[in-house]
């Protein structure tokens, strides 16, 4: 499935309405904003329809998943919107990320608590506010990340990647002495956060796989009397796709304009997958820029202080 959805939903007393933009859309919100309310509407009209006194419009089939046989249900589920809510005993399981891989089916799930086991973008987090019988739902973490770090006022630089992105941006900020390290993974960012010494950091880290992580770590950029600063493209292959060195690839340009457009949820669960097959692609033919499908080495191309000025300006775009 690939595309943005629309999905609404109401009875006499309530309605929600918001589009699904990406394969994984987290709810939250706070108790009594209509969370429980939303699933069980979902479930109501997908037992009983028209009956259930509920109205629901989507282009795609809507079903509610629970402890009764999830597993089994998830095998004949395709080209559906499928919600979970926090109450079941299977969200927060490694057996059910595997289980959600290389389907074909949009996610929602409802739940305030992170789902560490399952890659999806701070962009997908969404919370339900109170608002009569009209309840909002909103994109949670908004203007997160900076967008012009080319000066590098920082005392230290942590990148989350250890490879192609550790090496651009440990290059990047070696003109100003800044020292950079890598995490080795999403999960260690604020273990060094809590350790470090320098008052100044810069976090690097892809958007695209950072929702499980966001909460703690906004959590702590609040109370810490360091200053901390987020830098969260999309994805590090997605800010060279975006730079000035692609400006002149047609299929490149159509792609970013809207991917959701492109991507199929099957088979690039993530979303950072996808941005580094179009890249692998669209740089084979170009010897100083041909980007490596392991992302490791990554080509001198990118290294000159042009294209560091270029990638480093797309953010600004």
């Amino acid at each position: 499935m690939k595309g943005k959805i629309s999905f609404s939903i109401k009875n006499r007393q309530i309605a929600f309405k918001f589009d699904l933009e990406r394969n994984v859309t987290i709810i939250t919100g706070d108790s009594g904003t209509g969370k429980t309310k939303l699933v069980n509407m979902v479930k109501n009209y997908s037992r009983e329809g028209k009956a259930s006194g509920i109205t629901l419009k989507c282009d795609k089939p809507c079903i509610v998943l629970d402890d009764n046989n999830w597993d089994i249900i998830l095998e004949r589920t395709n080209n559906s919107i499928v919600f979970v809510e926090e109450s079941t005993n299977f969200l927060n399981k490694h057996e059910f990320a595997r289980a959600i891989l290389n389907t074909d089916n949009y996610y929602v799930f409802v739940t305030r608590e992170p789902l560490p086991e399952i890659p999806y973008s701070i962009d997908a987090i969404k919370r339900i506010i109170k608002n009569d019988r009209r309840p909002k739902i909103e994109k949670l973490y908004n203007k997160v990340s900076v967008k012009d770090i080319s000066s590098f006022p920082y005392d230290l630089i942590i990148v989350e990647d250890s490879k192609s992105g550790f090496q651009f941006f440990t290059k990047a900020s070696g003109k100003w002495n800044v020292n950079c390290e890598t995490s080795k993974g999403k999960s260690n960012i604020l273990p060094m956060l809590n350790r470090c010494e320098e008052s100044k950091i810069l976090v690097v880290a892809d958007a695209a796989a950072l929702g499980s992580e966001i909460q703690e770590l906004m959590r702590f950029k609040s109370l810490s009397k360091k200053k901390i600063d987020f830098f969260l493209p999309e994805s590090f292959e997605w800010l060279i796709l975006k730079s000035a060195i692609f400006n002149g690839n047609s299929n490149v340009n159509t792609i970013l304009k809207n991917p959701i457009d492109h991507i199929e949820s099957k088979e690039y669960f993530s979303w950072e997958r996808f941005f580094t097959y179009i890249l692998v692609e669209e740089s084979k033919n170009r010897e100083k820029l041909r980007y490596p499908k392991n992302k490791g080495r990554l080509p001198s191309g990118y290294l000159t202080d042009a294209n560091i000025d270029n990638i480093l300006n797309a953010m600004n775009e």
